[in-house]
């Protein structure tokens, strides 16, 4: 049963990590993109970003960089606490090998 369950982790955390953030980018990038209803006017101020979409792009954003820094950190864990002592995770420096 313990193999079930580590399974559904590392499948979880592969589809959240592996399709989420790439699908998190995607919409950042389509929240920073000038709205255009289809045959609008062009009396609309073209060019703007209402505040709620830049702040939800930003915020999304924030989260994409916090992943890759963590991610880099848990990567290199070793190394940091065999040349500075960091423990940054509380796992002694191993990633559970």
């Amino acid at each position: 049963m313990e193999l079930f369950s580590d399974l559904l982790s590392v499948t979880l955390a592969g589809l959240l990590l592996g399709a989420g953030l790439p699908i998190l980018f995607a919409i950042g990038i389509k929240l920073t993109a000038p709205a255009h209803a289809d045959g609008a006017a062009e009396s609309q101020t073209s060019g703007q970003i209402s505040p709620l979409r830049r702040g939800a792009a930003g915020l999304i954003f924030l989260v994409i960089i916090l992943a890759v820094i963590i991610g880099l950190l848990w990567i290199t864990q070793g190394r940091l606490y065999e040349a500075f002592g960091w423990d940054l995770f509380g796992t002694g420096g191993t990633s559970g090998h």
